[in-house]
């Protein structure tokens, strides 16, 4: 139980109230406002669930108050607008962190948080989501029947606690905030959806969308490709000599994965220029880099190859 010291006004007039028994808590809750009732309401039941009488006991303060109708139809506008001032912190995320922390729940989970969101909220929730997960949240939303406030909250606070964990896990990376922030939160989302926000940055703010493609899509991402995927980029860049150039002091496995989807003859080509060109400015050879992934973000836009990062294993 509470020490009565950190208790809240609230909290203290409520426990006082189930205190004082029914009779009396009746009578006093006959003279509030609405406002104050909600608060009392709300603050008895959690104090009554913790007591002996549970929640029965809270109820029967406020039906000797007002009368079983009065006191029904107070309880569930109240409880309504407890659920939805609980949820309120979801319609003020950034849309990717609201996909983030809804991407791996279940359908009816995500169905009901639609629920209480705003329109503009759940659409976006809806088209990040892959098909079969959005078809069966669509479903579920259809079918289903007023859910119980105290599910709800539930199910709002759990959420709130998981977002409070996830700015926690950002501030130890020191990583909250700005762009570094949605560049992490991007890693945790599939490669469709990753497209889809790009995209949609791209055309409302295009600097930050550059800057933070320039963060999630690197030259070292090419480690990550399949054979099949990077033939195409090597079909795309058709320039040896600028592959050769971007080459110069990379990563063994990159030039590997290169080298080993192109023929005998021309990857003994790209060798040999290498060597001719000797030693060559940092300079030269990262424009040549930033110009191949311009090249891969392209092909990533249009689909024809996926972005993938360290970490995510693949088969061929």
């Amino acid at each position: 139980m509470r020490s009565l010291f950190t208790m809240t006004g609230t909290e203290k007039a409520a426990a006082l109230l189930v205190l004082l028994g029914p009779d009396i808590a009746s009578e006093i809750l006959r003279h509030l406002d609405e406002d104050s009732i909600g608060e009392f309401i709300l603050e008895l039941k959690r104090t009554a669930k913790n007591s002996t009488g549970g929640i029965n006991r809270a109820r029967k303060m406020i039906v000797d108050a007002f009368g079983e109708e009065r006191a029904d139809e107070l309880v569930k506008k109240i409880e309504s607008r407890d659920t939805e001032s609980n949820f309120k912190f979801l319609n003020e995320l950034d849309d990717a962190i609201l996909v983030t922390l809804l991407q791996n729940e279940q359908p009816q989970i995500i169905a009901l948080v639609i629920k209480f969101i705003s329109p503009q909220k759940a659409g976006m929730v809806l088209k990040s989501l892959p098909p079969d997960k959005s078809r069966d949240t669509g479903v579920k939303m259809a079918r289903m029947s007023s859910p119980s406030a105290e599910a709800a909250v539930a199910v709002a606070r759990a959420l709130k606690k998981r977002y409070k964990e996830m700015q926690r896990t950002d501030e130890e990376r020191g990583i909250m905030g700005g762009v570094d922030s949605l560049a992490s939160i991007m890693s945790h989302m599939s490669s469709e959806q990753e497209r889809n926000l790009l995209k949609g940055m791209d055309i409302i703010v295009p600097d930050l969308s550059k800057e933070i493609m320039a963060m999630v899509f690197t030259f070292e991402n090419i480690a990550n490709l399949s054979n099949k995927e990077i033939r195409i980029l090597i079909d795309e860049i058709n320039d040896d000599f600028t592959i050769a150039k971007s080459l110069k002091g990379a990563e063994d496995d990159i030039k590997f994965k290169i080298l080993r989807n192109m023929s005998q003859n021309r990857a003994e080509g790209v060798l040999s220029e290498m060597s001719a060109m000797g030693a060559v400015r940092l300079k030269d050879v990262v424009e040549c880099r930033d110009y191949i992934v311009s090249i891969m973000r392209e092909l990533n836009e249009n689909g024809l190859i996926v972005l993938r990062r360290d970490g995510e294993v693949y088969v061929e």
